[in-house]
């Protein structure tokens, strides 16, 4: 969700509230690395326990100041509002993928820099020419 409102934030001319200056790390997961794991799960149902519960995410966590200087680098440069740690913030988080890498095999995951170029590519494609068609 930060990158939309981050993208968003560019294309509507806003500011984007950096929260934590920028030092959150949270795991991305670009949402056709799900499709495909999604997809395996449904061929490999056999090894799902009865209502076990499966992480789907690269467990690879990432600064956000990382995401944003890629987004530099693909011209995606808001106004930014640097602020403190809010008090509910949580600082880091990511999840365990073990069971349902075992499960599935998956093994590839996007390159985050490749996950976000099209990220961008998508909010063009669909959501700009949507509202401005």
């Amino acid at each position: 969700m930060m990158m939309i409102k981050y993208i968003s934030a560019f294309f509507s001319n806003k500011k984007f509230f950096l929260n934590n200056f920028g030092n959150h790390v949270r795991d991305f997961t670009y949402v056709d690395d799900v499709v495909k794991i999604l997809l395996l799960l449904l061929k490999n149902n056999k090894k799902i326990k009865n209502f076990e519960v499966l992480n789907v995410c690269s467990n690879n966590p990432v600064k956000l100041s990382k995401i944003i200087r890629i987004m530099k680098i693909n011209k995606i440069t808001p106004k930014i509002k640097k602020t403190s740690l809010q008090m509910a913030d949580i600082i880091k988080t990511h999840g365990d993928n073990k069971k349902i890498l075992k499960i599935t095999k998956f093994k590839k995951f996007s390159p985050i820099e490749v996950s976000i170029k099209k990220t961008i590519m998508w909010y063009k494609d669909y959501f700009l020419k949507k509202n401005y068609n």
